[in-house]
């Protein structure tokens, strides 16, 4: 790499430190055709999952879409420095909670915004990003920058455990700045918590998960004719996103620190209870949850009420009945199956 290109590189990882980004590094877009083959596998091991996997293929070769392209910019930022509020632990993901993808009261929307802008404007670079599913695949191009690892739950670890946000841009220049991972120590041979502890199995092995058995696939995407009631029970109370994986990790360890609110947070979990979600209309649900936690959009909000009725079937209190029997009355009919169902797991029946 030449003098002024590596002066490049040295500028907008400097310009992410800046701007509050844990780790910032560069790779040659063709760094990203080990996503493509890794993905290959992963389809050929849970066949099932292809038709949604494939969409991802793109992202192995950024080129296709942005025949411009020569590098991706790869940030890391911590979220694991937020407050998870004392209701929402175990029930919603953490990953979701301080999602700043869409959330443009957040620092890190700020943030990137300003980096990208940064980058386009004063050192004259064709670039490119997204937000909500992103334009590559963040792990793996994060993997290859040294930034951090894959670990056998498959979740990206820096230097602080699992619980951070990737950012990548591609741009336009032939850039490369390649770090050494502070914590690249591998998984012991003998630890096997992630897979023992997937609720759902969806975690076959180190490295093996089939999407669709996996609970925060469960929770946001999967439809009514799907696995969601095979693996109802294994749930719990979760209902967006799952943990497990992440918390019982040892690499994990002290690494949720609290330390600061999230934008908007506080006030909002103020509002979500279980017995809260059966009983709001659709239209607040739609006001209330469709911006935040986009991955169930503004059509599926029944869906939110499922998911309620599987937890409180799961974790059942006395206090529950009269949400049930609401739930009943409900002008979905999935709502009232899920309801029903919820009866019949606690062997009640609900007049």
């Amino acid at each position: 790499m030449s003098a002024d290109s590596t002066k490049y590189a040295e500028k907008i990882v400097r310009r992410a430190a800046a701007l509050g980004f844990e780790r910032c590094g560069i790779i040659r877009v063709s760094a990203m055709k080990g996503y493509g083959e890794a993905l290959a596998a992963r389809m050929a091991r849970f066949p099932e999952t292809a038709p949604m996997l494939r969409n991802f293929i793109p992202f192995a070769d950024p080129t296709e879409k942005c025949p411009w392209v020569k590098s991706i910019v790869i940030c890391s930022r911590r979220c694991g420095v937020y407050r998870v509020p004392d209701n929402l632990g175990g029930m919603i993901g953490k990953h979701y909670l301080f999602d700043e993808r869409r959330d443009a009261g957040s620092d890190g929307y700020r943030d990137t915004a300003l980096f990208e802008k940064y980058m386009t404007d004063e050192l004259h670079l064709q670039t490119a990003s997204g937000n909500d599913y992103g334009i590559t695949a963040c792990r793996w191009a994060a993997k290859e920058a040294g930034i951090g690892v894959i670990r056998g739950n498959n979740f990206f670890y820096g230097d602080h455990g699992s619980y951070y946000s990737l950012y990548a841009f591609l741009i336009g220049e032939e850039l490369e700045y390649i770090h050494s991972p502070l914590n690249n120590t591998p998984c012991p041979d003998n630890c096997n918590l992630c897979v023992k502890n997937c609720p759902t199995r969806s975690l076959a092995e180190p490295y093996a998960m089939s999407a669709f058995k996996c609970a925060s696939f469960l929770t946001n995407k999967a439809g009514e004719d799907s696995g969601f009631k095979e693996h109802g029970a294994e749930i719990g109370g979760w209902i967006y996103g799952c943990d497990v994986c992440q918390d019982v990790c040892p690499f994990n360890k002290g690494e949720l620190t609290g330390e600061r609110e999230f934008n908007g947070l506080a006030e909002l979990s103020a509002e979500i209870s279980l017995e809260k979600l059966v009983a709001m209309d659709y239209a607040s649900l739609r006001n209330l949850l469709s911006a935040k936690f986009w991955y169930i959009p503004p059509d599926e909000m029944w869906k939110w009420k499922r998911n309620a009725l599987n937890a409180i079937a799961n974790n059942w209190e006395e206090r529950y009945a009269d949400t049930i029997m609401l739930a009943l009355r409900d002008e979905d009919e999935r709502v009232r199956e899920a309801a029903a169902g919820a009866g019949a797991a606690i062997g009640r029946t609900f007049l």
